[in-house]
């Protein structure tokens, strides 16, 4: 019994050992937790407190309202000459010379091609001296009327006789006037057997060399007057009735501008393209290679409220239409959102109407980062 009592003696002593431990430990470990909070309360309170965000800075310009806009509007055509010729022979033969090559200059009048005349020449030669003789004949039948008329007022002959050779000398006349207009038509077709330039310009292409036999109406050689080019271009019907000759156009041509004046307006509306097509020469590019294409310029005036914003001050909205970002006239200014539609938009900016006021000041960079009721300041 001695045994149980002494055994339950050294438990509770150990008991009370371990809960002193216990406690000992928790009391520890308090001290050290406050005395750590207490550690960095004192290096919190030794960091300054920092500075209040300032409001962002935004760029902004003032609405400008306009009753009207200008767009620009492109229409492809091309360079072609004043004047073209595909040049041929009335009447066929022999192809005695090609006086040309492919682009050669040529001024007006100069000889491009000769047939073979030989027989043309003999022609002309041939009615020539028939005209001679009949000229010998008439001098024989006036001579031979004139004393015929003598005769007859004399009573020695009929007025038949005489009247014989008054009609001999009108039939000899009548025949050299047949002769005489038909020595203009060989000497006619004697100048025909030779092509001549109509303008001045240059051969195209030269299609028949000499030695063949061409036929009446074959190309032989085709040429372009080289003065002033001319643009065709086909543009919008209802565009080209504010246009008449004479007025000033600017042609775009491989990146360079070239100023032309509209020559002319057809009448009727192309069945193809829908379009009604404009002439004009340029006038400060006398040099330019036919068959170019380029692009004619027009500024089409459109009445319609609104103002110019860049196209980076806009910013989605609802139901297809956009939003711009006003300011207040507090101070400092407040954000404010407008709705707004697009009329018209070109590279880099837009013309719109919305509910904005004119004069308004409007965010025109940065509008992600800015919202409506944010306030800001205004850079500048």
């Amino acid at each position: 019994m001695d045994r149980r009592f002494k055994a339950k003696k050294r438990n509770l002593f150990s008991y009370i050992a371990s809960v002193v431990l216990s406690l000992f430990a928790i009391t520890l470990a308090v001290l050290l937790v406050w005395q750590g909070s207490v550690i960095i309360a004192d290096r919190a309170a030794a960091v300054e407190a920092p500075q209040a965000t300032q409001p962002p800075v935004v760029t902004v310009r003032r609405i400008e309202m306009q009753s009207h806009y200008t767009v620009e509007r492109r229409f492809t055509g091309q360079i072609e000459a004043p004047r073209s010729a595909s040049l041929s022979f009335e009447q066929g033969g022999t192809l005695a010379r090609v006086l040309v090559d492919d682009g050669d200059q040529v001024t007006e009048g100069q000889i491009l091609a000769e047939l073979d005349d030989r027989s043309l020449r003999a022609d002309v030669e041939r009615l020539q001296a028939a005209r001679k003789a009949l000229r010998s004949q008439l001098e024989l039948a006036a001579a031979t009327d004139k004393r015929q008329t003598q005769l007859r007022q004399s009573g020695y002959i009929s007025a038949q006789l005489a009247d014989q050779a008054r009609i001999a000398v009108d039939e000899i006349r009548a025949r050299i006037t047949e002769t005489e207009a038909a020595i203009r038509i060989a000497q006619i077709r004697l100048e025909k057997s030779k092509i001549t330039a109509p303008f001045s310009g240059a051969v195209n292409r030269q299609l028949i060399d000499a030695g063949n036999t061409v036929a009446g109406g074959q190309t032989v050689v085709s040429m372009v007057e080289s003065s002033q080019p001319v643009f065709r271009v086909g543009v919008d019907p209802q565009l080209s009735e504010s246009i008449t000759p004479g007025n000033a156009l600017q042609v775009s041509i491989n990146g360079q501008t070239y100023n032309a004046t509209v020559i002319a307006v057809l009448p009727q509306v192309d069945a193809a393209t829908r379009t009604r097509v404009i002439r004009a020469t340029v006038t400060d590019a006398p040099v330019l290679a036919f068959g170019l294409t380029g692009q004619a310029v027009f500024t089409q005036l459109v009445s319609a409220d609104g103002a110019w914003v860049p196209l980076v001050a806009l910013e989605d909205g609802v139901r297809g239409l956009w939003t711009i970002n006003t300011l207040s006239d507090d101070q400092p200014p407040v954000v404010q959102m407008e709705a707004v539609e697009v009329i018209h938009a070109d590279t880099d900016r837009a013309y719109v109407r919305g509910t904005f006021a004119n004069k308004a000041r409007f965010v025109t960079d940065g509008v992600h980062r800015v919202v409506a009721g944010q306030t800001v300041r205004v850079d500048g």
